[in-house]
C-alpha cells in the first residue's frame, strides 16, 4: 500500500523481520476502509514532510485493516488480543523485539503533536 511514496506492509510478522535487519522501530496503522478519521490523518498528518521524513528514516510502516479485505478477522483480533481495543484508528510503535513503546487511539493533530508521539 502506498500512501505519500511510503512503503506500507500489510503483514506484521514481515514487518518485525525487516525492523530486526534494520534496526528500526515499527509503526502500526490499525486503519479501516470506512474510517474517516483514518483517511484525515493520511491527508492532513501523514502527508506533512516531517511525519514522511521520521516514517522513512526510523520506522517499518504497517497498515493493518480491520473491517475489509482477506486478513481483517485477523487484524482485528491482533488488535482485540493484545491492545484491547477495537478503536480506529489506533497508532502502536512496537520495537524490534516488539515491545509496545507507545499507543494511541484516535486522531493526533496538529502535526508537531504526532511527531511527539512518534518521537
Amino acid at each position: 500500500i502506498k500512501a505519500h511514496q511510503l512503503s506500507w506492509h500489510s503483514d506484521l510478522s514481515v514487518a518485525l523481520e525487516k525492523a530486526k535487519t534494520e534496526k528500526k522501530n515499527i509503526f502500526i496503522d490499525f486503519t479501516g476502509y470506512t474510517c474517516v478519521n483514518c483517511r484525515w490523518m493520511e491527508k492532513n498528518i501523514f502527508s506533512h514532510p516531517d511525519v514522511i521524513k521520521l516514517f522513512k528514516n526510523k520506522f517499518v510502516l504497517v497498515q493493518l485493516f480491520t473491517d475489509g479485505g482477506e486478513k481483517a478477522a485477523e487484524n482485528q483480533q491482533i488488535q482485540i488480543s493484545r491492545f484491547q481495543t477495537v478503536a480506529l484508528p489506533l497508532y502502536v510503535i512496537l520495537d524490534a523485539n516488539d515491545n509496545v513503546l507507545a499507543k494511541h487511539t484516535g486522531i493526533i493533530e496538529p502535526a508537531e503533536k504526532f511527531l511527539q508521539f512518534l518521537n
